[in-house]
């Protein structure tokens, strides 16, 4: 079946709240003054004989979406400013030049007959959010369209997206192309993706990492009757057929929910990051690793011990243990170590991994060879308990064999301490 009639056999089982209110589409055309457009908040933009489309919506900063009030964005540059080189920290950005930015496109490819119809940003404004939505009537708009969007920028905005580097701002560029010589040049806009964000602390968590899932588990936002953005390339197509408004509205709904959303995701990412809130032994382990992969090494331990201590975590115990062992503080490394080797439980990977790393430190540290030998030998029996177990027939890892070995040959010639 084709992508227009899968959409179109999906819509029918789309409840929306024009049904409930039994409002027929073509019902408000009836009545020859009221414009569809500006009854939605629509606005038209005129440029070079053309027209687009501009909605602005705004809400007070105290208004809260979910979990989340949108005042709490303000303060969170004066926190990021103590963490320094995370690609979430707003530290060097205005939060008024945040650009929370989302488009509705006529598919999923990235092939130039892919079209935006609509894009859009929400952003502070003094007390308020502001929503701005920008529609394409119609292909011959396109410029109208681009121009009305890129009038509104300097180069010190950024945008704020959910997987916009891989999918929306590549879809904006290869549009762009076509009226570069018509609208002003794309900004050289900063960029922070949330996806990344929430897939590192949550995708072992949630069945998947779609807004919509992160919105109902994280956010505390479940959208009842809500038209699936899965259905924005039909309704598209039929309104260009029928130039009835009333078949968008609720893409256009559908919209800005996302837009408010991704200013409540990004407070929930930065209060967890930055530990201004409580979180769950599995985020603190995975933001740990975050920051200790961008070698930021003390909030990467804080966030290693919280996990500890709100629940059992033996790859954090791992972790922690390096970095302790890298300050020097050997016996902290060493309790860390056998902690999370007894506690592995069924996961062979980090009993091997917590053992080899005992092995280390008795070989290197504590010149103890005799245990050394004992933990690399139990590492290696558990390596190989763990293979029979899944039937593996990859490549097997030599470099603990060779461990067992010369630990061996050490013994075999007398050296024992030193």
């Amino acid at each position: 079946m084709s992508l227009k009639g899968k959409l179109s056999r999906m819509k029918g089982y789309i409840s929306t709240e024009e049904k409930e209110r039994d409002v027929r589409p073509g019902d408000r055309e009836k009545d020859s003054s009221e414009n569809p457009w500006e009854t939605m908040g629509f606005k038209p933009y005129h440029f070079d004989g053309e027209h687009s489309l501009i909605r602005r919506k705004t809400y007070p900063v105290d208004h809260r979406h979910g979990n989340r009030a949108f005042r709490e964005l303000l303060s969170l540059r004066e926190e990021w400013t103590e963490v320094k080189g995370h690609p979430l920290s707003i530290a060097n950005t205005d939060v008024e030049n945040l650009l929370f930015f989302d488009t509705e496109t006529t598919g999923l490819s990235s092939g130039a007959g892919t079209t935006i119809f609509l894009m859009g940003y929400a952003r502070i404004r003094g007390s308020e959010l502001e929503v701005v939505q920008h529609f394409m009537p119609g292909p011959a708009s396109e410029a109208a369209f681009f121009h009305g969007f890129l009038s509104d920028f300097s180069a010190d905005h950024s945008l704020v997206s959910y997987n916009g580097k891989a999918f929306d701002w590549p879809h904006v560029k290869s549009r762009h192309a076509f009226v570069r010589e018509e609208v002003p040049k794309l900004p050289p806009f900063g960029h922070f993706d949330l996806l990344h964000a929430a897939r590192r602390l949550w995708k072992q968590e949630l069945p998947s990492c779609r807004l919509s899932i992160v919105e109902e588990k994280k956010l505390g936002i479940k959208r009842v009757n809500e038209t699936p953005g899965s259905l924005a390339p039909i309704l598209y197509f039929e309104y260009l057929q029928h130039r009835n408004p009333d078949e968008l509205e609720g893409i256009i709904r559908h919209h800005e929910q996302d837009l408010l959303s991704l200013v409540s995701l990004y407070i929930e990412l930065s209060r967890k990051l930055l530990s201004l809130d409580g979180s769950g032994t599995r985020e603190h382990a995975e933001m740990g690793r975050w920051f200790e992969k961008l070698k930021i090494y003390e909030k990467a331990e804080w966030h290693y011990r919280a996990a500890l201590t709100a629940g059992r975590s033996p790859e954090a115990a791992v972790n922690l243990a390096l970095l302790s062992k890298k300050k020097k503080n050997y016996r902290e490394s060493e309790q860390l170590l056998k902690e999370a080797a007894d506690s592995a439980g069924g996961q062979s990977a980090i009993a091997v991994r917590a053992l080899t790393e005992l092995s280390k430190l008795y070989e290197h540290q504590y010149k103890s060879y005799e245990q050394a030998l004992e933990f690399a030998g139990r590492a290696l029996l558990e390596a190989k308990r763990a293979a029979r177990t899944v039937r593996s027939t990859g490549k097997k890892d030599p470099s603990l064999e060779k461990r067992v070995q010369r630990l061996e040959t050490k013994l075999d010639r007398g050296v024992t301490h030193r």
